[in-house]
């Protein structure tokens, strides 16, 4: 199993994921509408899962698999090192 999740932060334009293998990973905020839509609030009110794997926001019905996330930005890292202008794509697949 890849690194398990174990905190999340935000600030007004990123998510912030700490795993436990020691790497911290952020991601765009607008790749999470209804993540971005919400409140400060609403977004720190979130569960991860026993496995660490799914982060869970029930008050506003989001869900995101670590894995999958994890697995777009590494595709799109090493995309954007062959692309000159090293653009990420607008948003990760569905979850």
């Amino acid at each position: 199993m890849e690194g398990a999740a174990v905190d999340v932060r935000f600030d007004s334009t990123h998510l912030f994921l700490d795993m436990s293998d020691g790497r911290a990973v952020s991601f765009p905020l607008d790749w999470f509408p209804v993540l971005q839509a919400a409140t400060a609030a609403e977004r720190e009110h979130l569960a991860i899962s026993m496995d660490h794997q799914q982060l869970v926001w029930p008050e506003i019905d989001e869900d995101v698999n670590v894995p999958a996330l994890l697995s777009f930005q590494s595709e799109n890292a090493a995309r954007s090192c062959d692309s000159p202008e090293g653009d990420f794509p607008a948003s990760p697949p569905s979850t």
